[in-house]
């Protein structure tokens, strides 16, 4: 008596929509032509976002009024909304997906090795920095001259990321740091100590504008030997009050060598307290921008993709236009 033989081939699917998805995949495994290599391209993309991956913990919705609870609960984000909405018809959702946007922005952000000299500040300036690609030479070319003569540049950051969106958040008033427009100085790196903190702000002799400059630390530097030591009149900060001290030291002026790069600050004035020490670290670049002309969604896509801006709560700002100071009118 023969014993009975088992099979060892592949169950066929049980139903018409597993073998309809099962020779679309070997269509798509096979594919060379350029427009099903992009139809794969898609459904790698939408495998990456789908949102039914995973089991739904929350229950179905029973009735219209329920599937309106869901639908208010995402109101502030158009682009979730879409999704969810294609997902309950089964359609396809937004194309572009979200989070893969086939054209890149024209810039981008270049990393740094920050300047991080030794002091108690040390600890608290991060260890790189990014910057535009398009400013990028220039910056390197400032801190290049400042090395030169001996001094640092400890910045705390050249770009922020974009602010998230949701229910009550609101866009920023300042929009210029999330263009990578603002050059923002390690603030722990001076109104600490005037005598070793490497940048101080103060006066030249006691008297005249407030300036932020930055001390000679390597006295072997090839062009440290043509800055003098002066008497400057700097400030240190403590939780209640700002006094000047006055210090003789070398110290490079840094207003003139940042306006070389394209990077810019007004009189900073007087600090009151370490807690409101004023802007003495905020310099901006605004070279290009356009009075009553440049719009801020045109620079924003300079740098940033359009899925980062509709997810942030900027887009809410893309209207804004220069007006020479600020952008304004959205």
């Amino acid at each position: 008596m023969s014993e009975p033989t088992t099979s060892t081939t592949t169950p066929a699917a049980s139903t018409a929509e597993d073998r309809a998805i099962d020779a679309l995949t070997r269509i798509l495994d096979a594919a060379i032509a350029p427009d099903m290599l992009e139809a794969q391209q898609l459904i790698l993309r939408r495998l990456a976002t789908s949102g039914d991956l995973f089991p739904s913990r929350v229950p179905p919705p029973l009735n219209i009024t329920q599937v309106g609870g869901y639908l208010n609960l995402i109101q502030d984000d158009a682009v979730m909304r879409a999704q969810v909405l294609a997902a309950t018809l089964g359609v396809a959702g937004p194309n572009p997906t979200p989070g893969f946007d086939p054209v890149l922005p024209p810039l981008y952000l270049t990393t740094r090795l920050n300047d991080r000299p030794t002091g108690p500040a040390q600890a608290s300036i991060p260890v790189s920095v990014q910057v535009r690609n398009d400013v990028a030479e220039a910056f390197d070319a400032a801190r290049a001259a400042l090395h030169a003569q001996g001094a640092t540049l400890p910045v705390l950051s050249a770009v922020r990321p974009l602010p998230p969106a949701g229910i009550g958040m609101l866009p920023p008033t300042d929009l210029l740091p999330y263009l990578g427009r603002v050059l923002e100085l390690s603030p722990a790196s001076a109104l600490v100590d005037p005598a070793t903190d490497a940048l101080a702000l103060g006066q030249e002799g006691g008297a005249g504008p407030q300036t932020v400059v930055a001390r000679v630390l390597d006295t072997a530097a090839p062009d440290a030997g043509t800055v003098p030591s002066v008497a400057w009149s700097l400030w240190d900060c403590d939780a209640t009050a700002c006094t000047q001290t006055t210090v003789t030291d070398r110290f490079v002026r840094l207003a003139p060598v940042l306006a070389a790069a394209g990077w810019y600050a007004p009189d900073p004035g007087a600090p009151t307290s370490s807690g409101v020490p004023g802007a003495w670290n905020r310099f901006t670049n605004t070279t290009g921008l356009v009075a009553g002309v440049t719009r801020f969604g045109d620079e924003l896509a300079l740098l940033w993709s359009a899925g980062q801006v509709s997810a942030s709560s900027v887009r809410e700002k893309v209207g804004a236009v220069w007006d020479g100071t600020a952008f304004v009118g959205a």
